[in-house]
């Protein structure tokens, strides 16, 4: 399988390179990765900027491209200026840290996949806790499930999977489950620092509004979850109720 690894945590992320050395052997890779870190960056390109790439050899038997640009253009430039083919699918990640809820607004790593869909590519995006010690048993569960993930995607690849791993302890995971977007909202506020100015700091609540179906609650009590996430952000029951209404210019 032609594989195109992306990220949103740099080219140097232990866990592209884990994932990549993983996927090495049964597969063709190639990985296309921002030259420094990119998380929260979401769906955004350099649209009116200029990107370049370069090719480094860190791992034999990938060819591997660092790109001055964001986890979107990666595809971008990966598509339109470095592979020869489409690849059969898109891996983002495995992000250090999760990815759950409301962070598929923000989070490069999923929208990143989310371009493969734009790009009619079949794609996924992986995250785990960002207190893991390695990225082994990611990558193993990756490559252990890839030709199952890769079938459950669907033929125009308008679903993309999003995958999180809250453990490497096979004695505290109770199993992988499939689960809904969840809601997770973040206690915010903004630190001042007088050499640079504010920034944001945000931690992570897990909100009332959650079921037991949603990833936000399934990944608290330890389960792997795998999200359908669908490129499409209409909302259907609205337009069927209100399309036919009597508004006046």
């Amino acid at each position: 399988m032609k594989i195109l690894l992306v990220n949103d945590d740099g080219i140097y992320s232990a866990g592209i390179l884990t994932l990549a050395k993983k996927l090495l052997s049964t597969n063709e890779v190639t990985l296309v990765a921002p030259q420094g870190q990119m998380s929260g960056m979401g769906h955004s390109i350099s649209y009116y900027g200029y990107v370049n790439y370069a090719e480094l050899k860190i791992i034999d038997g990938v060819r591997c491209f660092a790109v001055n640009g964001t986890p979107a253009d990666c595809v971008k430039v990966a598509l339109n200026l470095i592979m020869e083919e489409k690849p059969d699918l898109i891996i983002s990640g495995i992000n250090k840290g999760f990815n759950l809820g409301s962070d598929v607004f923000y989070s490069g790593t999923v929208n990143a996949a989310l371009e493969g869909a734009v790009q009619r590519i079949k794609s996924i995006a992986v995250s785990q806790e960002y207190h893991l010690k390695d990225f082994e048993f990611t990558s193993d569960f990756i490559s252990k499930n890839l030709e199952k993930f890769y079938n459950l995607l669907p033929d125009d690849a308008q679903t993309i999977l999003n995958i999180n791993v809250p453990s490497d302890d096979a004695k505290v995971l109770k199993g992988v489950r499939f689960s809904k977007i969840g809601i997770k909202r973040y206690n915010e506020s903004y630190i001042f620092d007088e050499k640079y100015g504010y920034k944001l700091r945000g931690v992570s609540e897990l909100s009332d509004c959650n079921t037991k179906e949603d990833d936000v609650y399934l990944y608290k009590n330890n389960y792997i979850t795998i999200s359908a996430v669908k490129n499409d952000w209409n909302d259907y029951d609205f337009y069927d109720k209100f399309k036919d209404g009597d508004l006046n210019l």
